[in-house]
C-alpha cells in the first residue's frame, strides 16, 4: 500500500508528532511505501520527501505585514496546494493520513487530494476541528469552552488565543470561514479519535459519530528498559506549558522537601517556572528545560521512582503515559480527560482531582513511601501497554481502518 503521511512538522514537538513519525516507521516496517509531506524547519529529520515540503511559517510574534501574508495560509494556500500536487504527481498514494496540518500548511491539501479521489482519513490530534481555542481549552487556568458550539466569536470576546484581540480574532475567522464551507467534514471521510473523552467532545461540537473510530496510540515497550529500581525522584517530561499543571506540581512537591522532582522538557513556562523555584528557595525541584536526546529521556524515565501528569486541562490522550508504563513506572495523574481511560487506579497508578492540593500531596506520598505498591504498579502498567498499547494491535486495526476506506 502507498500511505501518504501528512503533518506540519517533521520532527519532535510533542505526542502528534511522536505519532506521525513512529507510525510511519511502523507502516515502513510493515512493508508499506511512505511519503511525507510537511513543513521546512530546520530541526526536521532529513527525507528525500523534504524537496515537496512547504516553506517555513512562523506564527510566534509576526510582524505586520507578515501577519498578513500568514493569514491568507491559514485560510488557503497555493503553495501548499501547488507542491501537494507535484508529490501526488510522484508518489500516487493509495491513501491520506492527517495528522495537523492547520496554519501552517492550510486545508488547501484537502481539495487537491479530494480532486484525485484519494481516500483521507484524519488522526484528530487536538481541539482545532471543532474550536479556534485548539489548545487543550484552556484559558486563564481553567477549561475554557466559551465558542460551544459554533459561537467562535466568543473567542475574540474573551482573547482566549495568546491573550489577544488580534490572534483570537484571526483564528475565529479562520474558524468560521472553514466551517461555512465545511472543508474538513467534506473533504474529510474518516475521523480518528485516540481515546473515547475525545469522540465525545467531537460529537457534543457536532461531528457525527458514524464518521469517527477510536484509536488509541500505542508504544514500542520493546524499546524501553524496564527498570526494576525504586528511583531517587519523581518526573514529569513534556511541555512545558500553563495547562500541564506544572506551577501547581511546584508549589506542592516545594513543601515535601524529602521528594526530589525532576521536570525536562521544553516550552513557553520554563522561565517563570525556574525563577518560582529560585524566589522560593525549592531545593528539591530541577528543571531540565532544553532539548533532551531520546535515549537520553529513556535514562531519566528508568531512573526516577514515578511519573507525575498533574494536567489541568482536558488530555486528548497522553503518550507519555505510555512511555512510564513501558519502562515500568507507575503514574500520578490528575482526573481529567482521557487519563483516566489510560491510568487504571490503584493498579497502574493513582488519580487526583484537579487542583486539589491536599489529595495530591497524599497520594504522591502514598507511591514515594510504598516501594512495593511501586513495583507492583509498574508491573502491571508494563502488561497493559504490551497487551492493549502494542505496535502489532495498533497496526492491526489501523489497517482494517485503511482497506475499509479505499474498498
Amino acid at each position: 500500500m502507498h500511505i501518504l503521511q501528512i503533518n506540519k512538522f517533521y520532527h519532535i514537538v510533542g505526542g502528534v508528532e511522536r505519532y506521525y513519525l513512529e507510525l510511519s516507521n511502523l507502516l515502513e516496517k510493515k512493508g508499506h511505501q511512505v511519503a511525507y509531506f510537511s513543513m521546512d524547519h530546520p530541526r526536521n529529520y532529513k527525507t528525500k520527501w523534504s524537496k515537496y515540503f512547504v516553506s517555513n511559517a512562523s506564527f510566534t510574534k509576526p510582524r505586520f505585514g507578515r501577519s498578513i501574508n500568514l493569514f491568507s495560509r491559514m485560510i488557503y494556500s497555493r503553495e501548499s496546494r501547488s507542491r501537494i500536487a507535484r508529490l501526488l504527481d510522484d508518489f500516487q498514494p493509495d491513501i491520506a493520513h492527517l495528522h495537523q496540518i492547520y496554519h501552517h500548511i492550510s486545508p488547501s491539501i484537502l481539495l487537491e487530494l479530494k480532486k484525485r479521489k484519494i481516500p483521507i482519513v484524519h488522526t484528530v490530534g487536538d481541539f482545532h476541528l471543532i474550536s479556534p481555542h485548539h489548545n487543550n481549552l484552556f484559558h486563564q487556568d481553567h477549561i475554557c469552552e466559551v465558542s460551544k458550539p459554533h459561537k467562535y466569536y466568543q473567542t475574540v470576546i474573551h482573547k482566549c488565543i495568546k491573550n489577544s484581540y488580534l490572534a483570537s480574532f484571526a483564528e475565529s475567522l479562520e474558524q468560521y470561514f472553514h466551517y461555512f464551507l465545511k472543508i474538513y467534514q467534506n473533504n474529510i471521510d474518516l475521523f480518528i479519535s485516540p481515546s473515547e473523552f475525545m469522540t465525545t467532545k467531537l460529537v457534543e461540537y457536532g461531528i457525527p459519530s458514524q464518521r469517527i473510530k477510536i484509536l488509541p496510540y500505542f508504544v514500542d515497550y520493546r524499546k524501553y528498559h524496564q527498570s526494576r529500581k525504586i528511583g531517587s525522584y519523581i518526573l514529569y517530561f513534556g511541555r512545558l506549558s500553563e495547562e500541564k499543571g506544572l506551577k501547581f506540581l511546584v508549589e506542592n512537591v516545594g513543601r515535601l522537601p524529602n521528594v526530589k522532582l525532576i521536570i525536562a522538557g521544553e516550552g513557553p513556562l520554563g522561565i517563570e517556572l525556574k525563577n518560582m523555584i529560585k524566589v522560593n528557595k525549592f531545593r528539591n525541584i530541577e528543571i531540565r528545560s532544553e532539548f533532551i536526546p531520546e535515549s537520553d529521556l529513556k535514562k531519566i524515565i528508568s531512573e526516577c521512582r514515578f511519573i507525575v501528569y498533574p494536567s489541568q486541562s482536558y488530555e486528548i490522550f497522553g503518550i507519555s503515559l505510555l512511555e512510564a508504563y513501558a519502562s515500568g513506572k507507575p503514574v500520578l495523574a490528575s482526573r481529567i480527560g482521557a487519563l483516566p481511560e489510560i491510568v487504571k487506579n490503584g493498579e497502574t497508578g493513582l488519580l487526583f482531582e484537579v487542583n486539589n492540593h491536599d489529595q495530591f500531596r497524599k497520594k504522591l506520598l502514598k507511591l514515594w513511601q510504598n516501594p512495593k505498591l511501586l513495583k507492583l504498579m509498574g508491573r502491571n502498567g508494563r502488561m497493559l501497554v504490551e497487551k492493549k498499547f502494542s505496535p502489532e494491535l495498533h497496526y492491526s486495526q489501523l489497517k482494517e481502518i485503511y482497506q475499509e476506506i479505499i474498498d
